[in-house]
């Protein structure tokens, strides 16, 4: 199978080059996290900074010598709850200075150990690197320790020229303050992390306008609602069109902010318990590949069985018992969503490349998914079909389809859709579990009468459906097209418990 693997690479300088300018500037972002990391350096002195680095720290290491520079202090805005961090290991590998937030509770802050071996940040605290000056400032909301650091090119002057914001400030968003409740498990935190994120950012107005915003996360991450793509903005721009920076009261924020926010994935928790007391680095194990009499005994043993076959391949034909991910920029997400971490796992995969699979496996090693047992190639689905003469299929219903369907048996109409999605229309009596929660929903569901489950085009319902039928649930559907087919044709939807006009209502019966 062919598969695109993830380019993450570094940007072309952010600041522009002139006599004055001492400041080298380097973004990295990995698409499959949606996660950016940065190395800033001083070009007369060649020292470096990398802030927010993830687990691949021979990517900041390549890059360092690359740019001629060597990696003289390490540090991170928060402790990561999406991915592994690799600064600890980073900063002992390049041999430099690493720095962490000091602030924060005791519970939820990093480790004591971990603490013991870094310069410990509090409010205010700065440190040159070079001719680089970097300026912690405490920015409790999304988590209690979080930092983001200002960062002034001392050639020009002191004044800052942009922010590593972290998981803070986003375009056009800001960071959930609801992790530490529901990924963590922290009850009654939400609220007041989320009245502490309405007051960082109350005095983070007060920066100039020309602050450039360089955060540490894009469109598609689950750390915020409405992240845009773009890779930096600044502070003057989101004041203007970043709905967290409106004239608003502390109460109207803390509810809107807190609606609607998407479930987070089961594999946030670990991440945070890991990264608090100091990630080591995982280690990814050269892919194992099996063969038929293998397969048979991980069905027999009901391990979880991955195929990362495209959608449509997975549809047409698979293996009882098996969950299909399909490989794109959303596999880690729902790798880390639906599959536990603390059991075996087996890899169904197309291509033939052992560079595509371990590049694959390593991109697990990302989230802590790293109990991989084997790779089967695909051709074994054909081989087990074989045998046992009977692969299972994905049925797919069009909107017409599922109306009539509606109309006549009990049918359980499934959205699998973000809250937020859900909240502005879904379909007449259809019932809501995100994709992400669907796991521990299961026993909601009645496996008797027939279940059509749709989203936003049909690829999350796809990975839906397939969890339905590894769970043993038969009798399961999914809707070509999704939602949007089904507006597209013109069938009525509902908003909250009112149905919008009738110009959403088919014409026909």
């Amino acid at each position: 199978m062919s598969r695109t693997l993830t380019t993450v690479r570094p940007a072309s300088n952010a600041v522009t080059p002139n006599a004055q300018t001492l400041m080298l500037f380097r973004r990295f972002y990995d698409e499959n996290l949606a996660q950016a990391s940065y190395l800033i350096a001083c070009e007369k002195t060649r020292e470096a900074i990398v802030i927010d680095p993830n687990v691949d720290i021979g990517l900041y290491t390549r890059a360092a010598g690359a740019d001629r520079v060597h990696i003289a202090h390490v540090t991170e805005t928060h402790i990561h709850a999406d991915f592994v961090s690799g600064a600890v290991a980073l900063a002992a590998t390049a041999g430099a200075t690493l720095h962490l937030s000091g602030e924060g509770n005791s519970e939820w802050a990093y480790s004591a150990d971990v603490l013991k071996g870094a310069h410990v940040l509090r409010d205010g605290t700065a440190f040159d690197v070079g001719h680089v000056r970097v300026s912690a400032r405490h920015t409790p909301g999304h988590t209690p320790e979080h930092m983001i650091f200002l960062v002034s090119d001392l050639e020009r002057g002191e004044e800052p020229v942009g922010a590593i914001t972290g998981d803070f400030v986003f375009v056009g968003d800001v960071g959930r303050p609801d992790l530490l409740e529901r990924a963590a498990g922290k009850e009654g935190t939400m609220e007041q992390s989320a009245r502490q994120l309405f007051q960082s950012l109350k005095k983070f107005r007060a920066a100039p306008d020309h602050l450039q915003i360089w955060p540490g996360h894009g469109a598609g991450s689950a750390c915020g609602k409405s992240l845009g793509a773009m890779p930096q903005s600044t502070l003057g721009y989101e004041k203007m069109f970043n709905w967290a920076f409106a004239e608003q009261s502390e109460d109207a924020f803390v509810s809107r902010i807190l609606q609607d926010q998407p479930v987070p994935p089961r594999y946030f928790a670990l991440m945070k318990r890991i990264n608090r007391t100091g990630a080591e680095l995982p280690k990814t194990a050269p892919p194992k590949y099996l063969g038929f009499d293998e397969l048979e005994d991980a069905l027999a043993r009901k391990a979880t069985i991955v195929d990362c076959r495209p959608t449509q391949k997975f549809a047409s034909g698979h293996m009882p018992r098996t969950l299909n991910i399909p490989l794109g920029k959303s596999f880690l997400n729902w790798m880390g969503a639906l599959v536990p971490e603390n059991s075996d796992l087996y890899l169904i995969a197309e291509s033939d490349s052992e560079e595509a699979v371990k590049s694959i496996l390593h991109d697990l090693c990302k989230i802590g998914l790293t109990r991989v047992r084997g790779i089967f190639h695909s051709d074994v689905v054909q081989e087990w079909e074989s045998h046992h003469k009977n692969l299972e299929k994905v049925a797919q219903l069009d909107p017409a389809g599922l109306s009539k369907l509606a109309n006549g048996d009990h049918v359980q109409i499934l959205d699998v859709r973000s809250p937020e999605e859900w909240s502005k229309g879904h379909l007449p009596g259809a019932k809501h579990i995100p994709l992400a929660a669907l796991p521990d929903k299961i026993g909601e569901l009645d496996p008797s009468a027939p279940i059509v489950l749709h989203c936003k085009g049909g690829s999350r319902s796809a990975i839906a459906t397939s969890l339905l039928q590894s769970r043993g649930i038969a009798n399961v559907s999914n809707l070509a097209g999704g939602y949007e087919a089904w507006v597209a044709e013109g069938f009525a939807i509902e908003a909250g418990k009112s149905k919008r006009s009738s110009s959403n209502r088919r014409k026909k019966n």
